[in-house]
């Protein structure tokens, strides 16, 4: 991410009923390959270039992470606090989806 090479970055969705209820891993569309861009749904992010570094005193995955949930249909989705659009997580083959928990938050 952002150039560095990582290989334990995961999305875990947890059951609204808490962890105890389960935890799975959100699965990328059928066919993704490792290095595939994910992004949220919608042309301002869709077309968007990424930072070519993140200022980690800004804390943006922890700003927007509590928006993160799954949709009925068990899509991985953020729900923009301030216009309550959603916008799902996918990739350019797809949305990533939780196995069977809906409601879920991800993390």
């Amino acid at each position: 991410m952002r150039g560095v090479k990582s290989f334990a970055m995961v999305l875990a969705a947890t059951s609204k009923e808490g962890k105890e209820e389960g935890i799975e891993l959100i699965q990328p569309p059928a066919g993704s390959k490792p290095g595939d861009r994910v992004y949220f749904e919608g042309e301002e992010f869709e077309s968007a270039a990424p930072l070519s570094q993140l200022n980690p005193k800004k804390k943006i995955f922890e700003t927007i992470q509590p928006g993160f949930i799954t949709l009925e249909s068990r899509e991985a989705a953020w729900v923009n606090p301030v216009s309550k659009s959603v916008h799902k997580i996918r990739t350019a083959r797809g949305v990533c989806i939780a196995p069977s928990l809906v409601g879920a938050s991800l993390s």
